[in-house]
């Protein structure tokens, strides 16, 4: 059974996570999560389990759109347009570790709050990561051809 038939079947689905683009909240084959089916219309901050493709992704509402959503997972640095038809739940508890973590927990709020607020930075230290690698490895795969020559 798929997770699309649980949610019809059973009302609900509680599984693994696996992946990184929700870290550090969910840890892959680690964490366990409780969706259930989509009801009414998203809001920001809430966790939506949709399809790309033939695969589930679970990501944060950080916007809304007159057709869906704008979703980004907590470690990744690009958003997703999402049309309201294809998300197909929404998480409303997780556990880390044996640990359960309620969604309207006072904790849990501060730390998605915290994660939306100061995306710009973390993404600003990313990308410039990145660019330093990136100009590191010319220079030095540059240095490499001439010590061949």
């Amino acid at each position: 059974m798929n997770i699309e038939e649980l949610l019809l079947t059973e009302g609900k689905y509680v599984g693994p996570t696996f992946g990184v683009s929700m870290l550090p909240m969910l840890k892959s084959g680690r964490d366990s999560v409780v969706i259930y089916p989509k009801k009414s219309r998203l809001s920001i901050y809430d966790v939506a389990l949709y399809k790309r493709g033939d695969d589930y992704v679970l990501h944060r509402v950080i916007g809304l759109t007159d057709s869906g959503y704008i979703i980004r997972g907590d470690n990744c640095y690009s958003d997703e347009n999402v049309s309201e038809e294809r998300v197909i739940g929404v998480l409303t508890e997780y556990f880390k570790k044996d640990k359960r973590i309620a969604l309207t927990d006072k904790k849990y709020m501060r730390y998605v709050k915290r994660r939306v607020k100061y995306y710009p930075i973390r993404r600003f230290f990313v990308l410039t990561k990145l660019k330093i690698k990136g100009f590191a490895a010319k220079i030095l795969g540059r240095g490499k051809k001439s010590e061949k020559q």
